[in-house]
């Protein structure tokens, strides 16, 4: 876009305009590019041409993200106005054209202006400010949410330790006495549920501290989704759904025990919005092509939510879930992303909803 064409200008007079337009300087940044920090003397107002920039601010050991401006807008009038440092940062979002207008020209030029304008000016600058503090306290506020999280799941995996490590030493000595095949079974499976409920608070905790550490191992599709269905046959048999499980063999390399609790997750999702639904139906598949490891949970039920589906995975979103953290889709992610892979979903309002996780087949591919 052509800088005269900036809302920046929608209220100067053409003579101002044409003069403001003759002090511009023209920049290309790469993406990833700081156009400035938190401090930095404030060298003008910036008038984005062409791509986006996201607006930071420094919370704890990280930047976080207050906004993101595209072609068209402007920023940065505060620290020019108030003669002060800039008090956030800036970034190029991808590759970005933008023009820089002088403070000192702006505020030369408000001189000659209606007083109208600078109200206008205010205006947009304290709406700015209005989104940017919303936008800061709920970070902080999220931030307060997963320090609370962290400190349960530290408390849960200290209490449950002991206790659980009981259950798993009984199963054994029963083994021990009894080496049918189906009471190997049930003793295997008390075991690996018992991992399953360390790993769980284990895995929250991480969480917590923005962390994703992975076991990876050698498996197949085939034991992948088998070994998930064994552990869930009981919960299977009492809801009134009709329940698909397909696996092409191949051989895989990931994270299983955190790979079966994503896939815990988006089951228990599909069944969750499926309740009291005749013909309910949930279809997994899971299969390799081309070196991507592909697993799918599908449903016919009523579809996500239109108001959630942009931040679907967000910590502590949730919807028509009693009892819901809102956490479940975001660990899924992260785990998702540990592994170099995505997650995706395609959902039409009361026809169903297919998730899609893509990974690596295997960890050097990553």
């Amino acid at each position: 876009m052509d800088a005269k064409d900036n809302r920046f200008f929608e209220r100067f007079s053409p003579e101002g305009k044409d003069h403001l337009l003759s002090q511009l300087t023209h920049h290309t940044l790469p993406d990833g590019a700081w156009l400035f920090h938190e401090g930095d003397e404030a060298a003008g107002i910036c008038l984005i041409l062409e791509g986006e920039i996201e607006i930071l601010k420094a919370a704890g050991v990280r930047d976080e993200i207050l906004g993101i401006f595209a072609a068209g807008d402007y920023f940065g009038e505060v620290a020019v106005l108030d003669g002060q440092g800039r008090s956030t940062a800036a970034r190029a979002r991808g590759e970005v054209a933008i023009a820089i207008l002088p403070g000192a020209a702006l505020l030369e030029a408000l001189d000659r202006e209606p007083v109208s304008l600078t109200l206008s000016l205010f205006q947009n600058v304290l709406s700015h400010l209005r989104r940017t503090n919303a936008l800061f306290i709920s970070e902080i506020v999220r931030k307060e949410k997963l320090s609370l999280v962290g400190e349960m799941a530290s408390s849960l995996m200290h209490d449950l330790r002991n206790p659980l490590t009981g259950i798993q030493l009984a199963a054994e000595l029963i083994k021990m006495d009894h080496s049918d095949d189906e009471t190997v079974l049930c003793c295997d499976n008390i075991r690996l549920q018992c991992d399953r409920v360390v790993a769980m608070a284990g895995e929250l905790l991480e969480f917590s501290r923005g962390e994703t550490k992975l076991d990876l191992a050698p498996t197949e599709t085939t034991t992948f989704i088998s070994t998930f269905t064994r552990l869930n046959n009981d919960f299977f048999q009492t809801k009134e759904i009709d329940f698909s499980f397909n696996a092409e063999p191949a051989e895989i390399e990931v994270d299983s025990m955190r790979l079966l609790r994503l896939l815990q997750n988006l089951v228990t999702n599909a069944v969750d919005a499926l309740a009291n639904q005749p013909g309910a139906r949930i279809d997994v598949y899971a299969g390799v092509s081309e070196g991507i490891f592909y697993l799918t949970v599908s449903d016919n039920g009523p579809g996500i939510p239109p108001e959630i589906q942009d931040r679907l995975f967000e910590p502590f979103v949730t919807h028509g879930k009693k009892g819901g953290t809102g956490l479940g889709m975001a660990i899924a992610r992260n785990v998702v992303t540990a592994h170099g892979g995505t997650i995706t979903f395609e959902t039409t309002p009361g026809e169903g909803t297919c998730f899609v996780v893509k990974l690596p087949q295997f960890a050097d591919a990553a």
